[in-house]
């Protein structure tokens, strides 16, 4: 597998869970607050990772929190996209076995999730090359 097959990969996957949130919101019967922040998490997960193996760089987990620290080695992000990826961090911890936390989103959440995926795939279109 090539360097590039291996980032687009990635990229693909981000799309395809970006595709999925976006749909979501029409059937909320089936996604909950809860379910949309899960994919909408792995889409973000996704974009971020195909910028990374990109730029041969690995985040040290794959949390949104540390999403941020490894994209201030060759990014810029903006504040409100900071913010909600660590709102979105914060509503689930759930690396730690000693301190084991799930907050419930709102489905006031729901945008804020949603275009925060937005910007990170412009991001990632952007850095990766990628025609809309």
């Amino acid at each position: 597998m090539t360097e590039q097959q291996s980032w687009q990969i990635f990229f693909d996957e981000g799309r395809g869970f970006h595709k999925t949130v976006r749909s979501s919101v029409k059937r909320p019967h089936i996604f909950t607050p809860s379910i949309i922040q899960n994919i909408a998490a792995m889409a973000i997960e996704k974009y971020f990772m195909a910028i990374f193996m990109k730029n041969g760089l690995m985040p040290m987990n794959h949390t949104m929190t540390d999403f941020i620290a490894a994209s201030k080695l060759i990014l810029t992000l903006k504040a409100e996209l900071i913010e909600t990826l660590l709102y979105m961090d914060n509503l689930q911890q759930i690396c730690s076995f000693d301190f084991f936390k799930i907050t419930p989103p709102s489905e006031g959440d729901v945008v804020r999730f949603i275009k925060a995926v937005d910007d990170v795939a412009e991001i990632a279109e952007q850095e990766l090359g990628i025609e809309q």
